[in-house]
């Protein structure tokens, strides 16, 4: 009975000590965002801008989300974050959401270099999206401005998630990703923020080479076209001239039906369908009939075609300006004829530019507003 008591005591005892490797909150930092640069003045030295939140107090509650920049420089990002630690102690990563890499500094280093670092820390989430700026970083994380501004970091990455808004941006790149495709010589599309109006925007992307170089810029309408020719599209418009009249298909699906990839005498041929349903949000056409029913076929002919001219020129630029393939069109060429893809893989974007590539879309306008339906057609 005795040995019971003690025992009890002690484990009492137990539950009353606190935690032996506690914190104090108030002394971490947890890192939104980091940006890498080449340091102005000091060519071989890593510039490193990392935000930071700001813990509230009870005195200072505020909807808004409070947060510090802190810039470092080093020979190398963890001497660069080291440096950092030296002012800012308990510096936490796990929270990170965004790394923003310079194009110069991609350029000069690569990025497998500049992930590394991000890569090998356990505490930093592969899920953490990546994106290029041409903007010095200390002017890119100083918007966007207003009292009620979100931090930078917050902002890029809300902007990231807008692919069911637009077909203009590129899908997010996560460091996960990244690092995938720097590991197997993918080439990639990483998004290109910039400054516009005291706001932050998504302006294109820039071509990743090989998932390693600094390679061409795209634009908005080519990083459109690239969705286009994958089916990754969520929503969004086109907006084309037809017969002199301004005509905007709103995407409601997108299906992307088929690659399919044959070889004749191992040269490659790849054939792309995609089909879309959507509705008519604007038409200019004074003479619009949208209850006939031919109209509105020869209005989906038309659109067809000037979205299939756009593609085919895009995918002559793929293959005969930028000279790669950054949707991994090789991964259907691995899956349907593995024995011809082990052999060339190495070589992939030289069989990419000679491979005959054919691209086919369907679209369909089921809804144009408070005219009708299709439903309501009578052919």
């Amino acid at each position: 009975m005795k040995k019971w008591f003690q025992c009890v005591f002690i484990l009492s005892l137990l539950q009353l000590t606190a935690c032996w490797d506690s914190s104090n909150i108030e002394s971490l930092s947890f890192v939104m965002g980091v940006g890498i640069e080449v340091q102005e003045d000091q060519d071989d030295t890593i510039g490193l801008l990392t935000q930071l939140y700001l813990p509230l107090s009870d005195e200072n509650i505020s909807s808004s989300i409070s947060y510090r920049n802190k810039y470092s420089t080093g020979n190398s990002v963890l001497d660069a974050i080291r440096h950092l630690e030296l002012i800012d102690q308990g510096i936490m990563s796990d929270h990170q959401m965004i790394l923003v890499l310079d194009t110069d500094a991609v350029k000069k280093w690569g990025v497998e270099k500049l992930i590394n670092q991000k890569i090998r820390d356990e505490r930093t989430k592969r899920g953490v999206k990546v994106v290029l700026t041409t903007e010095s970083l200390g002017t890119l994380f100083s918007y966007p401005k207003g009292n009620n501004a979100s931090p930078t970091s917050k902002t890029i990455d809300d902007l990231s998630e807008n692919k069911d808004r637009t077909t203009e941006i590129p899908a997010p790149v996560t460091l996960g990703l990244l690092a995938d495709s720097a590991s197997r010589h993918q080439s990639i599309v990483l998004p290109n923020v910039r400054v516009k109006d005291d706001n932050i925007i998504i302006d294109g992307g820039y071509i990743v080479k090989n998932g390693e170089e600094m390679g061409a810029y795209v634009s908005p309408y080519q990083v459109s076209l690239l969705n286009w020719l994958t089916g990754d599209i969520e929503g969004g418009v086109l907006t084309k001239m037809v017969n002199g009249n301004r005509t905007v298909y709103e995407i409601l699906d997108v299906h992307l039906d088929s690659i399919e990839t044959s070889l004749l005498h191992d040269h490659l041929q790849i054939d792309i369908k995609v089909s879309s349903d959507g509705r008519l949000a604007e038409n200019w056409d004074p003479h619009e009939d949208a209850y006939d029913a031919q109209y509105l076929k020869k209005l989906e002919k038309e659109l067809e075609a000037q979205l299939t001219s756009d593609i085919k020129t895009m995918i002559d630029d793929l293959q005969h300006e930028f000279k790669t393939d950054p949707v991994n069109f090789q991964q259907y060429v691995k899956i349907q004829h593995y024995d011809f893809w082990e052999k060339k893989h190495s070589n992939w974007d030289t069989i990419f530019e000679q491979a005959d590539i054919h691209y086919e879309v369907d679209l369909s306008i089921i809804d144009f507003g408070t005219r009708g339906k299709r439903a309501e057609i009578h052919e």
